[in-house]
C-alpha cells in the first residue's frame, strides 16, 4: 500500500555528541534506513553533528569507509594542528578539512534534508543552532572543544562544542516542524570534578549568570575559554542527561565500554548502534503507523 506522505508524521533524528562513541550513529541511521523508517530532518551536537551533516549530504558510507580504515596516528594527525595559546592550543583547520571530506564546499542549502547543528556561543554564553553557511565551518564550530581548539568565529559569534546546552538537540527539530522525534544518546557522564563542582555549586547557590560583562567577550583568551566551558559544564550538568530533552523513542548503543578516544573500537560502535537501532525499529513503526 501506497504511503501518503503528506499525512504522514514528520520525522526528526537528534544525534548526541560523543567523539568516536559517534560511530555508532552511523549504524543507527543504516538500520532505520534498511527498515523505512523516513528521516525528514536531522539536528546533530558535537560529533554528531558530524554524522548528521555526513548524512545529509548523502555520504554517510564515505564517512563510515574513514573511520574504519582510520588509524591512531591517522586520527593524531588530523587533530594535531598546533597555533599560538591564545584561544586554543590548536587550530582546528586540518579538522574542517578532514570534515569537508564528506560535506565539501556545500552550503546549508544544498544538503539533501534539513539540518541543524548545535554550538555554544562564548561570546553571551549562549546555545547557537547553526542552520545556514558553510556546512564545514560550521562542524568545525560545532566540534571546537574550549580550550583545546580555537573557537570559530561565524556571524560575529564565538562558537565552540554545543554539548552543554544541547547534548541531545532534539528541541530544535520540534520547533522547526517535526512530528516525531528519535533520539540517540553516545554521550558520556561528565567526570567526577565537574559533578562535585556542580553539587557545591547547587548547594551554596553559586550558580548565575555565566557572562555577566558582554564588553569583555569579544576577544577571549584560552584561559577564559576554559573557565567559561568548565563553568557553563558545572552549571548545566543536567544537560547531559538524556531526560532533559523531549523525544518520542531513545535509543542508546551499548557502548559503555567505549571510551571517546577508543578509535580501535568504530566498528564494535557500529555493529551496537545498529543492534539497538533494530530493537527500537518495531515501536518506531507502530508510532508512525508504518
Amino acid at each position: 500500500m501506497e504511503i501518503n506522505n503528506n499525512s504522514r508524521k514528520k520525522v526528526g533524528l537528534a544525534l548526541s555528541g560523543g567523539f568516536i562513541r559517534a560511530a555508532s550513529q552511523i549504524g543507527v541511521i543504516e538500520a532505520l534506513e534498511e527498515n523505512n523508517i523516513p528521516i525528514d530532518m536531522v539536528a546533530g551536537c558535537s560529533s554528531g553533528a558530524a554524522v548528521a551533516a555526513a548524512y545529509s549530504a548523502g555520504k554517510l558510507e564515505k564517512l563510515k569507509e574513514r573511520l574504519l580504515k582510520g588509524k591512531r596516528r591517522e586520527y593524531w594527525q588530523v587533530i594535531f594542528e598546533p597555533g599560538l595559546p591564545k584561544t586554543g592550543f590548536l587550530k582546528g583547520e586540518k579538522n574542517r578539512r578532514f570534515f569537508e571530506e564528506f560535506v565539501g564546499d556545500k552550503t546549508f542549502d544544498q544538503l539533501d534534508k534539513k539540518t541543524f547543528l548545535a554550538a555554544t556561543d562564548l561570546k553571551n554564553m549562549n546555545e547557537c543552532i547553526i542552520s545556514s553557511g558553510q556546512v564545514g565551518q560550521a562542524i568545525q564550530a560545532c566540534t571546537a572543544v574550549p580550550g583545546i581548539f580555537a573557537p570559530v568565529e561565524i556571524d560575529h559569534k564565538i562558537l565552540v562544542d554545543g554539548v552543554n546546552f544541547n547534548a541531545i538537540p532534539s528541541k530544535v527539530l520540534y520547533q522547526n516542524g517535526a512530528d516525531y522525534v528519535i533520539a540517540v544518546d553516545v554521550t558520556q557522564t561528565p567526570g567526577i570534578v565537574i559533578r562535585i563542582i556542580s553539587k557545591i555549586k547547587n548547594k551554596f547557590g553559586l550558580i548565575k549568570p555565566i557572562c555577566s560583562n558582554k564588553n569583555n567577550c569579544d576577544r577571549l583568551s584560552i584561559i577564559r575559554a576554559i573557565l567559561r566551558a568548565a563553568n557553563l559544564s558545572s552549571s548545566l550538568i543536567d544537560g547531559f542527561n538524556h531526560s532533559s530533552y523531549p523525544y518520542n523513542i531513545l535509543i542508546k548503543p551499548k557502548i559503555e565500554h567505549v571510551k571517546r578516544w577508543h578509535v580501535s573500537l568504530v566498528k564494535d560502535c557500529i555493529e551496537e548502534g545498529r543492534k539497538a537501532a533494530l530493537e527500537a525499529v518495531p515501536q518506531i513503526k507502530k508510532d508512525l503507523g508504518l
